[in-house]
C-alpha cells in the first residue's frame, strides 16, 4: 500500500490500477474498510466482509457510493472513485460528512425497487432519528413497500409537501438537503 503523509494524517493513495470485480489484496481490503466506515452515515451502502476480495457485494457498495456522490456508477474503483471514497471517509471521521448529490431518478412509489429506494429509506431513517419523527423505521432493502410509503407520507406531512406517499421531484428536492443537514447535526 502506498501512502501519503499530509498534516500528520496518513491516508491511502490510489494504487495506479483500478480495482474491480476479481481484484484482490490489501488495496481492496482498505476500500472495504472505508466503505464500511462510510456506511455508518450513508446507510444505503451495504456492509461488507473485509476479506480483500472484490466480489459482487463490493461492486454493489461501490456503485451505491458512486450514485450518491454523482460519480460514474460503474462499480469500478478508478482514481476518481478512490479519491472520492478517501475524501468522504476522512470527512466522516472528522464529523463533517460530505453532502450527497444523488440525482433524481424519477417518481418512486409502492412497487418501485433498487438503489434509489435504498437511498430514500436511508435518508428517511436518518431524518426520523435526528428529529424523533414517528414514521416507521425502515429496513434499507431497496423495496418500496407499505412502510416506505408510510414514512414518505410522514415526511411529506412534516415538511408541508403534498402527501401522496410517492417520491416525486418536490419530495426528492426536499429530502436530499434535509438528509445533508441532519448528517451535520
Amino acid at each position: 500500500m502506498s501512502e501519503m503523509n499530509t498534516n500528520q494524517n496518513t491516508y491511502p493513495v490510489y494504487p495506479g490500477t483500478p480495482l474491480r470485480t476479481g481484484s484482490s489484496g490489501s488495496n481492496v481490503t482498505i476500500m472495504q474498510q472505508y466503505l464500511n466506515g462510510l456506511g455508518v452515515v450513508y446507510t444505503a451502502i451495504n456492509r461488507l466482509a473485509v476479506d480483500g476480495r472484490f466480489g459482487s457485494a463490493t461492486k454493489n457498495a461501490v456503485m451505491r457510493f458512486q450514485k450518491q456522490f454523482s460519480l460514474n456508477a460503474d462499480g469500478v474503483i478508478g482514481q476518481n472513485t478512490w479519491n472520492a471514497i478517501v475524501a468522504a471517509y476522512l470527512a466522516v471521521a472528522a464529523y463533517r460528512p460530505l453532502d450527497v448529490t444523488t440525482k433524481y431518478p424519477g417518481v418512486m412509489s409502492r412497487g418501485s425497487s433498487g438503489d434509489h429506494v435504498r437511498f430514500i429509506q436511508s435518508y428517511l431513517n436518518a431524518i426520523r432519528q435526528q428529529y424523533g419523527y414517528t414514521w416507521p423505521v425502515l429496513n434499507v432493502d431497496g423495496i418500496f413497500g407499505a412502510n416506505t410509503a408510510l414514512a414518505v407520507a410522514g415526511y411529506q406531512s412534516a415538511y408541508n409537501l403534498a402527501v401522496d406517499g410517492k417520491v416525486g421531484r418536490n419530495t426528492w428536492a426536499s429530502m436530499i438537503p434535509e438528509f445533508n443537514k441532519v448528517t451535520k447535526l
